[in-house]
């Protein structure tokens, strides 16, 4: 029973409130099957695979802005790339490792190391765009990390550690809530850690 719902859990975290409703939710299930998205049960959680993880990176992010463009996972670190749609097209280049978590404050600790430059096709163009984008960035003093996650309050930066509390986001509120009798059911189960490994993300959960 445990393996079950230890797969249960990682569909919840990932699809919210809505994610266990009838017939849309086995129709989902099929769907991720044949995509070769369905997460994966591992000996003490499970499995997220890239392509998982890479499709609701951009149903979250994707705009007439900003495109996810690729995510890349293995043993040392995870890389998003996005490309930036404005005066200067800027690719994006997001590293990060997962660090600790706090799990009884619902929060999933990461550092994070981000890049830019053009992503014009001509060797003169990627050239004048990182220029611009060097210059832009000096004068203004932000980052696109930062930009990002402000104003969002399921995010707290620090340096450049990125926490993520997950009791903040608000279709996991009804999820993290969940209860078995009269007892929350994640307040006995949860995520003891994370880590990327090749092509997935290994979530590792237990009692807490």
């Amino acid at each position: 029973m445990m393996p079950f719902r230890l797969l249960l859990f990682c569909l919840a975290m990932t699809w919210g409130s809505h994610a266990l409703a009838g017939g849309s939710f086995l129709e989902k299930v099929e769907a991720m099957k044949a995509a070769g998205s369905l997460p994966g049960l591992a000996r003490d959680g499970v499995y997220l695979p890239r392509a998982l993880l890479l499709d609701e990176l951009r149903k979250s992010v994707d705009s007439d802005r900003v495109k996810v463009k690729d995510l890349l996972l293995s043993d040392e670190k995870g890389t998003v790339i996005l490309v930036s749609k404005s005066r200067v097209d800027t690719e994006i280049t997001v590293d990060f490792r997962f660090l600790d978590v706090d799990w009884p404050n619902r929060t999933i600790w990461m550092t994070y190391n981000e890049m830019a430059k053009s992503a014009s096709d001509t060797l003169l163009g990627r050239i004048l765009g990182t220029v611009a984008i060097s210059v832009f960035e000096a004068a203004s003093g932000s980052t696109h990390v930062e930009s990002a996650v402000s104003g969002k309050p399921y995010f707290r930066l620090e340096d450049n550690r990125i926490g993520i509390m997950l009791d903040k986001i608000p279709s996991l509120e009804k999820p993290l809530a969940a209860k078995v009798g009269h007892v929350r059911l994640f307040d006995l189960i949860g995520i003891r850690s994370l880590k990327t490994e090749k092509d997935r993300i290994h979530v590792s959960l237990g009692l807490v």
